[in-house]
C-alpha cells in the first residue's frame, strides 16, 4: 500500500489509490512564506468541495510568481497539484 498522509479528513498520496476521478486541482500558497500544512487545507477544502475525499499524484514544490510586477519582492510561491478521486474505503497502513 503507498504511503500517505490526511489533512482535514482527505487523504494526500504521491503515488496511485483505487478511487473514482473527480478532477484535477492545482492550488498556489497566498504568500511566499506559506506552510505546506496550510497548502494541503486549501487542497482538502477544494477536493471536498468537488466532492472527493482524496488527492492522489500530489506534487508540490516553489515556483516563481512575479507576475506582471518586476518589483515585487516575494517571488517564490509554494504550489501543489494533483488528482482529486473518491475512496471508497480508507486505505490502510502497512
Amino acid at each position: 500500500m503507498p504511503r500517505f498522509t490526511e489533512q482535514d479528513g482527505v487523504i494526500f498520496c504521491e503515488s496511485h489509490l483505487d478511487g473514482q476521478v473527480v478532477g484535477d486541482i492545482t492550488v498556489k500558497g497566498a504568500t511566499q512564506n506559506t506552510l505546506l500544512t496550510e497548502l494541503k487545507r486549501d487542497m482538502a477544502n477544494q477536493a471536498r468541495t468537488m466532492g472527493g475525499n482524496a488527492v492522489i499524484n500530489f506534487k508540490y514544490g516553489q515556483r516563481a510568481d512575479r507576475g506582471a510586477n518586476i518589483f515585487k519582492w516575494d517571488t517564490e510561491r509554494l504550489y501543489g497539484s494533483g488528482t482529486v478521486i473518491r475512496l471508497s474505503e480508507r486505505p490502510t497502513e502497512d
